[in-house]
């Protein structure tokens, strides 16, 4: 049976690509997307928005999850953090399981999530790649094992546009390195300039590029004195993102409550 889906945030870009992509799945049955009661999309058909979509005209855009019939099994949501708080909030009172890929909540926003998955199963992820999350763990498993006598630098890469540096997905990289080691961010240095002296054992390098249209590059490199590994993931489309959330809707549906994340959709757990 298709699991039936529901797109917070569906009049946004990455909102019209997740309903592009949920609407061609065999295993999914797109039933409507969400966006915020001001918007001047509410009531069109997700058609009018997106004429690539493969649905019916009457899948359309709703500012009230109460308004969406039939309810969804789970809610896939990229807004902004107090859009995603008030929607996990409700998604908890109405047993429905809830994908997040929004960034920036704060502590205490985390830990109302926490309280909203004894629920309701919900997964809360920084990012949705398949292949970034696989390289989360592998950083990880090939820092511990090869120790303090092979020194890591981490060098991301992104289009001329992205604002932050270094990427989310940097950083994330980096804290699955520390938490394997023993590291800290206080271990992290940012870029080397003038004279900076030796490099210490542990600490990790961190750099950034800022080139044309790159998706995401991220590579890991780990040097000893006799040779080195270089571990790379490169994003090719940002539908890599939605595609993974996606897939983790899937594995979602029908899971315990509990507060997700992607090493469990990839691994087991919980």
């Amino acid at each position: 049976m298709a699991i039936k889906v529901l797109i917070n945030g569906a009049a946004g870009r990455m909102g019209r690509r997740l309903c592009c992509l949920a609407a061609e799945d065999e295993h999914m049955q797109l039933v409507g997307g969400l966006e915020r009661v001001e918007s001047p999309s509410i009531g069109k058909s997700l058609k009018e928005l997106e004429p690539l979509l493969q649905c019916g005209d009457d899948i359309r855009l709703h500012s009230n999850l109460s308004d969406v019939s039939p309810q969804p099994d789970v809610i896939v949501d990229f807004s902004a953090p107090a859009a995603s708080m008030k929607l996990a909030e409700e998604a908890a009172s109405k047993g429905i399981a809830l994908v997040i890929g929004t960034t920036g909540l704060t502590e205490e926003e985390d830990k109302k999530l926490h309280s909203h998955s004894a629920k309701v199963p919900m997964i809360h992820a920084m990012n949705y790649s398949l292949g970034v999350n696989l390289v989360f763990r592998l950083s990880a498993d090939i820092a511990k094992a090869l120790g303090d006598d092979f020194n890591i630098e981490i060098v991301e890469g992104h289009h001329n546009r992205k604002v932050d540096s270094p990427s989310g997905t940097a950083f994330g990289i980096a804290d699955a390195v520390c938490a394997a080691t023993g590291r800290t961010r206080a271990d992290l240095v940012h870029g080397r300039s003038g004279q900076v002296g030796k490099r210490t054992r542990r600490e990790i390098g961190m750099h950034a590029i800022r080139l044309g249209s790159i998706v995401g590059d991220h590579t890991i490199h780990f040097g000893s004195d006799f040779e080195r590994i270089e571990l790379t993931h490169k994003a090719q489309d940002r539908d890599v993102f939605a595609a993974g959330a996606l897939r983790a809707a899937k594995w979602l549906a029908g899971k315990p409550p509990a507060l997700y994340d992607m090493q469990d959709v990839l691994f087991g757990g919980k």
